[in-house]
């Protein structure tokens, strides 16, 4: 275990400064917009003191989805926040930041994930494009899930923190006139670039994945279905010490957020496409509120003839749960896997008794599975029509 664990345990265990943890300001939308409203305000007088870099860093990213002619070309010098896009007489519908200038518009909602939790994409657009102006709508995100745009979302442009930060970032790194001449403002952009891209705190998400998948491969993964998880951080802590600790923790906060997104997009994508396969009610529900080593489990209600069983008639398993079920509940299955990599989901069958590893891997579940993925979606029909022995 040791010698599995040891190499993903080699940062440093001093705890930098980051002003977005103090201020506790990691995902709240209001104070996001601030700061992005902050950076792609062109005046001469913002004291970042970049003039257009990272408005021209913004809409580089829009532009990747643009013909040419289409293309934004010009400096956007208005650049409002919490503006009602609505026409008079309808209900407001207020956007994040506008940016505009004589000839364009950009539509801005930022949100921690790529949704437009209840605004009018159409109503955005037809703002965006007012008084004949080039117009665009962006979703500014943390997070890009395309199973969460919908009703027109789907077209919308998604621009991410880390996409602007990085790039940011990696042109200021190597300019020491700024950095000397704007010492704070720099300071700041480089904490956005360690909270933001860095893995949003001081390990990267697929590092966190790496060692939650060394976990079960040396047979550590019992540690997740402790009730008292501070105790078994503590216990595993006297064996690997202060920064097994640390990792432990983000590992689970990593897991839930996969819980998350695998969640989302069976209820968003994955449920309506089997239904659309086997029929509309095949696909009764999804749920995840198993605990202990089940946890890690997302459930499908399935009205399916002979797929009656005390468990799920369907379960996609990750992490822990698939490793608990594929070594220490073996006995139940009646087809285990043989070489698994518990960086990858897993499905079973309950009638069946058969449990499988999918292409799917965790890393992209947590970037957010596009909607027309359709690997657990044949994976699932593969095992559902494939002959199986007669149940024991």
């Amino acid at each position: 275990m040791v010698t599995e664990l040891l190499p993903l345990l080699g940062r440093s265990m001093q705890i930098g400064f980051n002003v977005f943890d103090v201020m506790r300001h990691g995902s709240h939308e209001k104070q996001l917009s601030n700061v992005f409203a902050w950076l792609l305000n062109p005046d001469l007088k913002a004291t970042h003191g970049l003039k257009n870099l990272p408005q021209q860093i913004f809409l580089s990213e829009i532009n990747r989805g643009l013909p040419g002619a289409r293309q934004f070309r010009k400096t956007f010098e208005i650049v409002v926040q919490e503006l009602n896009t609505a026409d008079d007489g309808n209900p407001w519908d207020i956007a994040d930041i506008v940016l505009e200038n004589d000839t364009e518009r950009v539509v801005i909602e930022n949100y921690y994930t790529s949704d437009g939790h209840g605004h009018s994409y159409a109503g955005y657009l037809a703002h965006a494009e007012r008084d004949g102006k080039r117009g665009a709508v962006v979703l500014l995100c943390r997070d890009q899930d395309s199973s969460l745009q919908s009703d027109g979302w789907e077209n919308a442009h998604v621009v991410t923190y880390g996409a602007v930060v990085t790039e940011l970032h990696r042109t200021l790194s190597t300019n020491h006139g700024y950095q000397r001449d704007h010492p704070d403002a720099y300071s700041f952009i480089d904490q956005m670039y360690r909270r933001f891209v860095k893995g949003r705190g001081r390990v990267e998400d697929r590092q966190l994945l790496e060692f939650m998948t060394a976990m079960c491969a040396t047979g550590a993964a019992g540690r997740y279905a402790r009730q008292a998880q501070q105790a078994a951080a503590e216990e595993f802590g006297d064996a690997i010490r202060d920064q097994a600790i640390e990792r432990f923790g983000e590992g689970r906060e990593v897991l839930q957020r996969v819980k998350n997104k695998l969640r989302s997009y069976s209820e968003q994508v994955l449920g309506p496409a089997l239904n659309e396969t086997f029929g509309d009610d095949f696909v009764r529900g999804v749920s995840a509120n198993y605990r202990y080593s089940y946890q890690w489990t997302i459930n499908f209600d399935v009205d399916s003839e002979g797929e009656g069983n005390s468990e799920a008639p369907l379960q996609l398993k990750f992490g822990p749960s698939a490793w608990f079920a594929n070594e220490k509940d073996s006995a139940s299955w009646k087809r285990v896997v043989e070489d698994p990599d518990y960086s990858r989901v897993f499905i079973t069958r309950a009638s069946r008794y058969e449990i499988r590893q999918t292409s799917v891997s965790l890393a992209e579940v947590l970037d957010g599975l596009p909607a027309n993925d359709r690997r657990l979606h044949d994976a699932i029909i593969d095992l559902w029509r494939s002959p199986g022995d007669e149940m024991h």
